[in-house]
């Protein structure tokens, strides 16, 4: 079954128009601003897709035969169409011809207009070519700043939780994280983590917890946020006062010698630079509606405050609770403080 296009069908008439001048060598122009539109409506998480829809249908192909000659009109090149409209270079960010590509990336410059454009540079920093991804990390350096905080969060689905599994780039990675250290990016990660009411919510914040940035706002999120997920990781954060992720994997051997191993995540860990109160957010977590936050309390008072007054006071109330993983928790803590 033919996957369904992520393309509107405006958008794809638009396109088709704009490949079928691109082969008679005509000017593009009267299209660009529908495409450009239509392809600003496409979520960033669909740029993969698109990526691959977008030239077969605009006919954006890296070899094309020289249109013939007119005594009327110029037959424009590709190159040519995108050096007389440069706003032609949001299409070509997805040519076949890396060396347009390239150019595209050169001339973008000022706020990415969509979350889908800022996704698209975004692809290009993991280019199979490095000349692209060299233009690309310069385009980047000149867009992302100046682009709105809200365009950014927007892709943030696509852009954080699938950063590792691009291999190609090396130093092109920092300008993402750069972007998503901005403040003002990270406060608008938090609305929106903070209202969502489905979605990879606690992957986003594991993501954002590299960043001192988000330390302010944990408090917010272990109180606030809709997704019990979301809470469970900001208590967790809180509870250990120390904010870590997931960067990567590594073998964990059980028998070195017989070549067996299992495959454990690995994380990196750093200190929050925010003064919060451990014991009263665990008091709060023990109150929350969700077992799956009651439990992470629980964990927190387990592994940082098992054994003191102030933990057997919070675990008592849940002696009785009605979720059996929090009662045994309680009656474990309880255990080590009669």
């Amino acid at each position: 079954m033919a996957k369904k296009s992520v393309l509107s069908a405006d958008l794809a008439q638009a396109l088709a128009t704009i490949g079928q001048k691109l082969e008679r060598g005509v000017r593009v122009d009267g299209q660009l601003l529908s495409a450009i539109s239509g392809m600003s409506e496409i979520p960033a998480d669909a740029v993969g897709q698109a990526a691959r829809e977008i030239p077969e249908i605009a006919s954006l192909f890296r070899v094309r035969p020289k249109p013939a000659r007119s005594l009327f009109w110029p037959r424009l090149s590709d190159e040519q169409q995108l050096q007389r409209f440069p706003e032609f270079a949001y299409l070509c960010l997805f040519h076949y011809d890396g060396r347009l590509r390239s150019k595209a990336l050169q001339l973008i410059s000022g706020p990415l207009p969509s979350s889908f454009m800022f996704a698209a540079v975004v692809l290009r920093l993991n280019d199979w070519a490095e000349p692209v991804r060299s233009a690309a990390l310069d385009c980047a350096q000149r867009c992302f700043p100046l682009t709105s905080p809200e365009t950014i969060a927007a892709a943030a689905n696509f852009v954080l939780l699938r950063q590792d599994s691009w291999g190609r780039w090396g130093t092109e990675r920092e300008a993402v994280r750069n972007v998503f250290s901005r403040p003002d990016v990270v406060a608008k990660l938090v609305e929106n983590l903070r209202e969502a009411r489905t979605g990879p919510g606690s992957r986003i914040l594991r993501e954002l917890l590299r960043w001192p940035a988000v330390d302010p706002h944990l408090e917010t999120l272990a109180l606030q946020a809709w997704q019990p997920a979301v809470r469970a990781v900001a208590v967790q954060t809180v509870g250990a006062m120390q904010a870590s992720w997931r960067t990567g994997s590594e073998i964990q051997w059980i028998d070195k010698s017989m070549g067996e191993g299992r495959s454990v995540p690995r994380f990196e860990r750093r200190p929050l630079t925010t003064a919060i109160s451990r014991l009263d957010m665990i008091g709060a977590a023990t109150r929350d509606g969700s077992a799956l936050v009651r439990k992470v309390a629980l964990d927190s008072i387990i592994r940082h405050e098992l054994g003191s007054q102030a933990g057997r006071n919070l675990a008592l109330p849940l002696a009785n609770d009605p979720s059996r993983v929090v009662r045994e928790r309680a009656a474990f803590i309880l255990s080590r403080t009669a």
